[in-house]
């Protein structure tokens, strides 16, 4: 099992290892990074943990590098805009320095983009949704090559939080939430032109 309890934590992984990190304990919101070796399923905490304690916060990863964005610190209480990384190669975590473009929690993320169907190299993380402390529809980017982070201007078709992201090689698609009240919504983003669309078939 993971080093500590805790819930609204965020993920992710490379070819050998997963990464668990942050998420909120009973004392607070934490900065605990714990890894899952994928050969042995054995659990170990690598000592290098996010540089800012926060849960309610969402990841991207490419093959070299995993990105931990937004979130909510406990102690002092405010919605962070922080993009942490960690280095798959050596497994240290750091903070690049591009940050989202507004503080949120409870967002989600997925990775794409236009090389990722010819080559399997994800080019872009995107951070949909969330609350700030009221409920927002922005989609920020990550560009993996220069670790920049903007806001492409197409976001999504409803403001929400809590909700969730997956992705194909063409498209990414953001999910449920909470609007209030639940929401069904699935949004859609076009990896060709990043135009985000609700395409009506819902959850």
């Amino acid at each position: 099992n993971l080093s500590q309890a805790r819930q609204g934590l965020a993920a992710v992984s490379s070819s050998s290892y997963g990464y668990f990190g942050g998420g909120q304990k009973p004392s607070g919101s934490a900065d605990r990074v714990d890894r899952l070796d994928f050969s042995n399923e054995t659990t170990s905490a690598p000592g290098n943990n996010l540089p800012q304690d926060r849960f309610g916060l969402a990841a991207v990863s490419n093959s070299s590098y995993g990105y931990f964005g937004g979130g909510r610190r406990i102690s002092p209480t405010f919605n962070s805009d922080k993009v942490d990384r960690i280095d798959f190669s050596n497994e240290t975590t750091s903070a690049p320095g591009n940050d989202l473009s507004q503080a949120r929690y409870s967002l989600a993320a997925l990775s794409g983009g236009a090389s990722y169907r010819i080559s399997g190299s994800r080019t872009y993380g995107y951070f949909g949704g969330g609350s700030s402390p009221s409920y927002v529809a922005t989609v920020d980017r990550i560009d993996f090559s220069s670790e920049t982070t903007s806001a492409p201007g197409n976001n999504l078709s409803q403001a929400r939080y809590g909700l969730a992201a997956v992705s194909s090689s063409s498209y990414g698609y953001f999910g449920g939430g909470f609007a209030p009240p639940e929401a069904s919504t699935v949004d859609r983003i076009d990896f060709s032109n990043e135009t985000t669309s609700a395409p009506g078939n819902n959850l």
